[in-house]
C-alpha cells in the first residue's frame, strides 16, 4: 500500500506513464478531495478508446469531474470511469476528479488504465485516511492601519495578523485579503508570500498554523483619490471548525485626503556637510507657517533626488518625505536636518525648487508592536553632544530593526516615537537625536529627555 497523500510514482508498465496526486492530509467524513491523473502514452503507437477507471473501495458521492474535451466521464456505486476516445503516441493528458467520501477509514482509489488497441494496461492507487475527528481551532484576523494621516499618491502599508488560539493546529488557512476600489497594489511582506487574485480580492494559503501562533503580513497600496476607504480580510480553513466565528472578518476604514494648504514657506539654510559620524551628507532647512493660520503638522517633499533620503518616512508619487509631527502657529518657523546617503560623500547639486512644505492632519506615529509584549532594551550609553544633539547606543542584532521613543518624563506618559526606524548592520547600534524632523525639537531645548529602545517584531 502506498504512503498516504503522496504523489504515487509513475508506473511505466509496458508504455505507460501514470501518476496520481491526492491530499497530503487525513480529511474529514463528507470531505471532497481532488485527485489530479497525469497519463502520457508511451507506447510508440496511436491508442483507441483509452479508459481510466477509478476503483473506489469505500461509500463515495461523485462530485465533478474535469478534462480535455471530447473525453466522457460516468460513474456507478464503485467507481469513476474517463473514456478518453484516442490518444496519440506521445501524447499527455491531464484529468482531475471530486468525490466526497462517506466513510471513515483508509480510502484507497486504485487507478487502472487500459485500451482496446493493445494490451497494455497500468495501474496505481493513493490512500487518504479519513477521519471523523473533529479538529478545533479557533482562528482569527485583525487589520492595522497607519498611524498618521494618508494622502493621496502615499505608498500606504497597513498589517494583517492572522492567529490560531487553538485547541488545535489548523491545516490549509486561507486569508483572503479585500483591497477597495482606488487603490494601486504595490507590494507584500513577506516579500516571498505567494498569492492568486480574484477580483479585488488577494487569496493566500497560508499552511498550517499551530496552537498560539500568528501570521503577521504587511500590504502596500497607493490610493488615487481622496475619500475613505475601507480594507477588509477574512480568514477561515476547510479542515477546521472554528469555535468562535465572529473574529474571522475584519475591517478598517482609512481616511485618503489632499494637502490642508500650501505650499508653506521654505528654503534650505545651511550648505550641505558631510558628517563623519553617520557618514551622511546633511544640510538644514526652514518651514514657515505662511498659511495664515495654526496647523497641527507639515509635511516636506523633497523631489528630484538622486541620493537616498534616509530619514524620509514615507513616499507620495515616488518623492521621499518627512513630518514636523508639531503645531506651528502661524508665520512660526521651525529647522529641519535632511539626512542624504551619498556615496561620493559629498556636496550634490540641489535648489530650492525641489522642496515643498504643506499642512497635513496631526501625525501620530503607532508604537512598536513589540512595546505592547516587552520591556524596552537596556540602553548601554546615553551622551550629551556639545552641538546639543543626544547620542545613544545600544546591543543590537544584525538585520533586525529597531524603534526609538522618547519622552520628557521617567513615566513615559507622553511617550512619542522617533521615526523612521532603525535596521541594526552590526551587533551594535548608535542613535542621535538631532532634533526635526525625528524628534519635536532638540534634546537640549528641553528639560529632559527619557528614551527607550524596542526591537520590531
Amino acid at each position: 500500500m502506498l504512503a498516504m497523500g503522496i504523489i504515487c510514482p509513475r508506473a511505466g508498465a509496458q508504455g505507460f506513464g501514470l501518476s496520481v496526486i491526492a491530499p497530503a492530509n487525513s480529511i474529514l467524513v463528507s470531505n471532497s478531495p481532488t485527485y489530479t491523473i497525469n497519463l502520457t502514452n508511451q507506447t510508440g503507437i496511436l491508442l483507441g478508446d483509452v479508459l481510466v477507471t477509478n476503483l473506489l473501495s469505500g461509500p463515495f458521492q461523485y462530485v465533478t469531474a474535469t478534462a480535455p474535451s471530447p473525453v466522457t466521464v460516468f460513474s456507478n456505486a464503485t467507481s469513476v470511469v474517463f473514456d478518453l476516445g484516442q490518444v496519440v503516441n506521445g501524447g499527455s493528458v491531464q484529468l482531475t476528479l471530486i468525490i466526497q467520501l462517506n466513510a471513515a477509514g483508509l480510502f484507497t482509489n486504485t487507478v487502472v488504465v487500459v485500451n482496446d488497441t493493445t494490451t497494455n494496461t497500468a495501474s496505481t492507487n493513493v490512500v487518504i485516511q479519513v477521519t471523523n475527528l473533529v479538529v478545533l481551532a479557533d482562528l482569527g484576523v485583525a487589520l492595522t492601519g497607519p498611524g498618521q494621516a494618508v494622502i493621496t499618491n502615499d505608498l500606504l502599508t497597513y498589517g494583517v495578523a492572522v492567529t490560531n488560539a487553538g485547541p488545535s493546529a489548523a491545516p490549509n488557512v486561507i486569508l483572503t485579503n479585500t483591497l477597495p476600489a482606488g487603490v494601486l497594489f504595490k507590494g507584500i511582506f513577506p516579500t516571498n508570500q505567494p498569492f492568486a487574485t480574484a477580483g479585488s480580492n488577494m487569496i493566500i494559503n497560508l499552511g498550517t498554523l499551530t496552537n498560539g501562533s500568528v501570521a503577521n503580513l504587511q500590504f502596500t497600496v497607493e490610493p488615487t483619490n481622496a475619500g475613505v476607504l475601507s480594507f477588509s480580510a477574512s480568514v477561515g480553513s476547510s479542515g477546521v471548525t472554528d469555535p468562535n466565528t465572529t473574529n474571522n472578518f475584519a475591517s478598517t476604514n482609512i481616511v485618503v485626503t489632499n494637502y490642508l494648504s500650501g505650499p508653506l514657506g521654505i528654503t534650505t539654510n545651511s550648505s550641505q556637510v558631510y558628517n563623519p559620524q553617520n557618514g551622511l551628507v546633511e544640510q538644514s532647512i526652514t518651514v514657515t507657517n505662511s498659511s495664515g493660520g495654526a496647523i497641527a503638522s507639515a509635511r516636506v517633499v523633497v523631489t528630484g533626488l538622486t541620493n537616498q533620503l534616509v530619514n524620509a518616512v514615507g513616499t507620495n508619487s515616488g518623492s521621499p518625505f518627512v513630518y514636523y509631527s508639531a503645531a506651528l502657529a502661524a508665520n512660526q518657523t521651525v529647522s529641519l536636518l535632511l539626512q542624504y546617503y551619498v556615496p561620493t560623500r559629498s556636496p550634490f547639486a540641489f535648489s530650492n525648487s525641489q522642496l515643498s512644505a504643506f499642512a497635513v492632519p496631526p501625525v501620530v506615529f503607532p508604537a512598536p508592536g513589540s512595546a505592547a509584549v516587552s520591556t524596552n532594551l537596556s540602553i548601554s550609553r546615553i551622551v550629551p553632544l556639545t552641538n546639543g544633539n543626544m547620542l545613544i547606543e545600544w546591543p543590537a542584532v544584525t538585520n533586525r530593526t529597531y524603534t526609538v521613543v522618547y519622552s520628557d518624563n521617567v513615566l513615559f506618559s507622553n511617550a512619542m516615537v522617533a521615526p523612521p526606524s532603525i535596521t541594526a548592520l552590526a551587533n551594535r547600534l548608535q542613535w542621535i537625536d538631532y532634533g526635526p524632523p525625528t524628534t519635536t525639537n532638540l534634546p537640549a531645548n528641553t528639560g529632559a529627555r527619557f528614551y527607550r529602545v524596542y526591537l520590531n517584531p
